[in-house]
């Protein structure tokens, strides 16, 4: 199942706590993210159809003005990305795990779509870049094949826009890598 959503990160707090009130009364959205960021920043992502997220994400650019730092609208996004964003994943850790990292929110969604699509993989993390610094990044698991596919192609598209910072993959991983990674999964 696919839904579309909205994201725009805001340069300040306050104002991208009132322009979000405002994005949910200017279409029927759903808010599936709305947290501050480092140093200072605020982020909302909604989640809809495609006229309800363009119109709510319309509505912050034109009242966040100088206050937005970016924005942006991807149509046909995997139900899962959407559930794990929202930190509803709740996925096991199994085999092979693959770990994408982008700077680029918009492009690290797209990435975790790309992964899915291309292999049977499950996404267990994924962390827009809020408290935990910059980056953003995700963690697939599944066979070893299927993560070393789903990385090979999530890697070429991150790199083919020029937002690629690493990527990894590590085959049957020990098990004290797998005990700290679960509790490490927050909505840092």
């Amino acid at each position: 199942m696919e839904s579309n959503i909205g994201a725009v990160e805001f340069k300040s707090i306050a104002k991208g706590m009132l322009v979000t009130d405002e994005m949910l009364k200017s279409a029927p959205v759903n808010l599936m993210l709305a947290t501050t960021l480092c140093p200072g920043k605020y982020l909302t992502i909604v989640e809809g159809e495609t006229s309800s997220v363009e119109k709510a994400v319309e509505t912050a650019d034109r009242l966040g003005g100088r206050h937005v730092f970016s924005s942006f609208v991807i149509n046909g996004v995997n139900r899962e990305i959407i559930d794990s964003i929202s930190g509803r994943s709740g996925k096991v850790l199994r085999g092979s795990i693959g770990i994408i990292e982008s700077q680029h929110m918009a492009n690290i969604i797209s990435a975790a779509d790309v992964s899915l699509d291309s292999a049977e993989v499950e996404i267990v993390d994924f962390r827009l870049g809020k408290g935990c610094g910059v980056n953003s990044f995700y963690i697939i698991t599944g066979t070893l094949a299927a993560v070393e596919e789903a990385v090979k192609n999530a890697a070429d598209f991150l790199s083919s826009l020029g937002s690629l910072l690493a990527f990894r993959v590590i085959a049957n991983p020990d098990m004290d890598l797998l005990k700290w990674l679960e509790p490490a999964m927050c909505m840092c």
